[in-house]
């Protein structure tokens, strides 16, 4: 690296610290302008020119957005002292990392400028100093890109603030103006069948285009997915026809996920998935939706690490990210587990990086299983949906070919089961909260017995942990009353379904089926 390469990527480090102090918001867009010229002149010296466009256009953006707030003071929260000290300990733990060191202490510095701050537009620049540091990293470790991947992460870079910063921006702007009735308030009743035919031809297109193996595997049961919770969309007659489309949209990009080609892709349509999770309801949840956009800063962190020195710290950016992520949106848990499966196929995991991934596990399983212990049973089929999403992660982690084939078969009927409980009414409704609790013999309970078989035969000690977590999980998946079981002349739920295709992967599935499955992610027998 050049002496005006590193001094450029130390006056970066500089004002990632001088907006830890600063408490007005034109001051720290001005220390946000110099970081983000100053990233862009190391990238244009690297030889990286298309990484030196998000850090430009970003502080553009904010520059234009600061005209939309007032200008006032923001205390960070425990005192500028406090803020500098932790960045300080921070910069030092992080100077054993080589060349990634002013990278990764951007990163960390621009967490915490964020965790310090209220003010929106503060977040907002936390998020732009965030990209600032993942330029940085692409900058100093990935060689010049050609053709098609040359875009792929500076668009995810410029990419990442964006749906926070729109949903600060549009309603602040909006206001503004003097509006009348609200256009498409309600949508009318032929909407939901055209929300559900959407949904079902997106199921059919994942069984008839070619994708990846496990793309095969896994696009259809989330499309089928996406299916159940149009079907219940159907009937709510005062969705807007905005929340309806951002209900669709997330459904694709969930597909998407799991049959992108590569990893900066995948995250992409990761990013689009929590924008239209989260952006319909942003002025009650505009705190996960920070927070959610910093976890996926640091999941394509990971992944921008997992080829560099040293990959542990890729991993730990990666899985960090990835729980986070799920558990502000649970519904992404499955396409994360599907990419980290991708990963855990394609190489072994060194002792390091399989014990980091137990550990995650271990104790996002605990969290759930204690959060499944309150009475109230509060959001109870994504506890349990997060909780078994560990389990499989945990299989995953031992690095064995029998605990990744548990792994497929156990996150297949999550699913399957997951996407049974979108019906709410009805016998079907009971038996699959019973099924996503694992309760025998029903839904997650054989993929369950495939990952204890594999952990006593590799990692007996695991079975402690899963033992203390699955005993509240499988209380909590039996029903609060006893279902009525009087025949009545009705249409059988659609719920039915994915019970019967649980059922049919679970106990009778056909000894090829299994083979190939087992072939996909753990060779030949």
């Amino acid at each position: 690296m050049t002496a005006l390469a590193q001094g450029s990527a130390g006056l970066a480090l500089v004002m990632g610290f001088a907006l830890l102090v600063t408490g007005q918001v034109t001051a720290a867009a001005i220390m946000l302008v110099v970081q983000s010229a100053a990233v862009a002149v190391t990238a244009v010296v690297l030889h990286q020119p298309l990484m030196a466009i998000p850090p430009l256009v970003l502080t553009t953006g904010i520059a234009l957005a600061r005209h939309e707030t007032s200008d006032f003071r923001t205390t960070p929260a425990g005192g500028a002292k406090l803020g500098i000290a932790v960045g300080a300990v921070l910069a030092i733990l992080c100077q054993s990392l080589g060349i990634l060191a002013l990278p990764t202490t951007i990163v960390l510095l621009s967490i915490l400028l964020a965790a310090t701050r209220s003010q929106p537009l503060m977040q907002v620049m936390a998020l732009v100093a965030l990209q600032n540091g993942l330029t940085l990293a692409g900058s100093l470790i990935a060689p010049p890109a050609m053709g098609l991947a040359a875009f792929l992460f500076p668009l995810a870079c410029l990419a990442l603030p964006l749906p926070v910063a729109a949903g600060m921006l549009i309603p602040a702007i909006a206001s503004r103006r003097d509006r009348g009735p609200p256009r498409f308030a309600y949508a009318a009743p032929w909407l939901g069948w055209i929300d559900l035919g959407l949904a079902l031809a997106m199921t059919a297109a994942t069984l008839i285009v070619p994708l990846g193996p496990l793309a095969s595997v896994f696009a259809p049961l989330l499309a089928l997915d996406g299916v159940m919770r149009s079907y219940m969309r159907r009937t709510r007659f005062a969705l807007t026809l905005a929340r309806r489309g951002a209900a669709l949209a997330q459904t694709g990009f969930t597909v998407l996920v799991v049959c992108a080609p590569d990893l900066t892709t995948a995250w992409l349509a990761v990013l689009a998935a929590l924008a239209t999770a989260l952006l319909p309801a942003l002025s009650r949840r505009w705190n996960g939706a920070v927070l959610a956009s910093l976890a996926a800063g640091l999941a394509l962190f990971g992944m921008q690490l997992l080829s560099a020195a040293p990959p542990l710290l890729g991993w730990f950016s990666l899985f960090a990210g990835s729980v986070t992520m799920a558990a502000i949106v649970p519904d992404l848990a499955a396409v994360f587990i599907v990419l980290i499966l991708r990963l855990a196929t394609q190489a072994a995991w060194p002792p390091d990086i399989a014990a980091l991934g137990i550990g995650t596990a271990v104790l996002t399983l605990l969290a759930c299983a204690f959060l499944l212990t309150s009475p109230t049973r509060s959001h109870r089929a994504a506890l349990l949906f997060l909780g078994h999403s560990s389990i499989v992660l945990l299989a995953i982690s031992i690095g064995q070919a029998d605990g990744r084939f548990a792994a497929l078969i156990l996150l297949i009927l999550l699913i399957l089961s997951r996407a049974a409980t979108r019906i709410t009414d009805g016998l079907a409704a009971t038996l699959a909260i019973v099924g996503l609790g694992g309760v025998p013999p029903a839904g997650m309970f054989p993929g369950l017995v495939l990952v204890v078989l594999a952990l006593s035969a590799h990692d007996p000690w695991l079975l402690l942990p899963l033992g203390i977590a699955l005993v509240p999980m499988v209380l909590a998946g039996f029903p609060r009353h006893l279902p009525d079981f009087t025949p009545r002349p009705e249409v059988p739920s659609i719920a039915w379904l994915p019970l019967a295709l649980a059922a049919l992967v679970g106990y009778f599935a056909p000894d090829t089926v299994v083979l190939w499955l087992h072939v996909l992610v753990a060779g030949p027998p």
